[in-house]
């Protein structure tokens, strides 16, 4: 990740009108680079405590794609059920139970 956020910056900064969409990729180069000093920080802060912390760090890009692949999945498997069962008889509605005041 860190390969991949040095790269993106020296290639933004190197060929700023190399692409359409560059505010969107500064955009997105920016966000990595915080989120990289973030985990730089507390890996700084937390080393002293454990010092085994720097093998959990190579499982960190993993979290979000085990995210993102829950997420499709269960995205697609309830809009499939949805498609293939047709439209409901009743409409559901969630009724919240008040409190008088």
């Amino acid at each position: 990740m860190l390969a991949a956020t040095v790269w993106g910056v020296v290639h933004w900064i190197g060929h700023p009108g190399d692409t359409e969409f560059r505010w969107m990729i500064a955009w997105g180069v920016g966000i990595a680079v915080v989120a990289m000093l973030q985990i730089a920080i507390a890996v700084a802060v937390e080393l002293r405590l454990d010092p085994r912390l720097l093998y959990a760090c190579l499982l960190l890009p993993l979290y979000p794609l085990a995210h993102w692949t829950v997420n499709a999945l269960a995205a697609i498997t309830t809009q499939t059920q949805g498609l293939l069962r047709g439209p409901r008889k009743r409409r559901v509605v969630w009724d919240l139970p008040r409190s008088p005041g």
